[in-house]
């Protein structure tokens, strides 16, 4: 199971995030306390997903895609052993176009190029180097996209935002007690978290060249960062 670790730290600001409101009984707006609460959810990710991707550029259209097609069967055929689900292996269609170089200042016809990718997902991330050192062992061209999730990514962000409603309360009952005022009845809550305030249960993705992989190539950090999800909300409250 993932180790999970709440945050809640209350915010108590008068000029600016909450604020107390009152005026003559005949024209008056119900007395108000406005509160911002915030909530956050760390976890370890459990699973990966990256792309590999096959190219080859050669005099013929159908030598590039049948050497395409080589590696790819080779990149299955690993894949599935490091993950087995119906799922976890995805492959894209082939594309084929001419490829030009220029040489002299001028545009020279190279050869025809053919590209395919297949995406997996690896559920055992224990796996996951073992995987990235056979996968290295291939003709393969290019791995990139690598990044980190959690199955749980959604049930997570709720509980972020969770949090945050009961910080925002927190905060609301700090500042009545503070002026000797009552809080009465929740009038409206919100969510004020922006899409970039969560890391939406993935992690920074990267990619590795693999043309040079003959001579060291550039490599990558395979170790997983912790997932955050983010929240903050806003509470308006009734002053009984």
């Amino acid at each position: 199971m993932p180790r999970l670790f709440h945050f809640a730290a209350p915010i108590l600001v008068l000029a600016g995030l909450a604020s107390c409101q009152s005026g003559p009984a005949a024209t008056a707006m119900p007395r108000q306390v406005k509160s911002v609460g915030y909530g956050s959810v760390t976890v370890y990710p459990d699973y990966a997903v990256l792309t590999v991707d096959a190219a080859f550029t050669r005099p013929r259209l159908k030598d590039a895609v049948a050497e395409v097609q080589g590696v790819v069967d080779q990149v299955l055929a690993l894949s599935k052993r490091y993950a087995p689900g119906p799922d976890d292996v995805r492959v894209s269609s082939t594309s084929s176009n001419k490829e030009f170089t220029y040489a002299r200042g001028k545009e020279v016809f190279a050869g025809f190029n053919s590209t395919q990718s297949v995406t997996v997902r690896i559920t055992d991330l224990k796996r996951l180097t073992p995987y990235l050192e056979e996968l290295l062992a291939t003709r393969i061209s290019r791995i990139k996209d690598l990044s980190y999730g959690h199955t749980r990514a959604d049930s997570l962000r709720r509980e972020a935002d969770v949090l945050a409603l009961r910080d925002a309360a927190k905060t609301a009952d700090k500042m009545c007690a503070a002026l000797n005022v009552k809080r009465g009845a929740v009038l409206e809550a919100s969510d004020s978290s922006s899409p970039e305030s969560s890391s939406g249960g993935y992690g920074q993705s990267a990619d590795i060249e693999l043309y040079g992989k003959g001579f060291g190539g550039r490599g990558f950090k395979t170790t997983p960062e912790l997932l955050h999800f983010n929240s903050s909300c806003s509470l308006v409250s009734a002053l009984e």
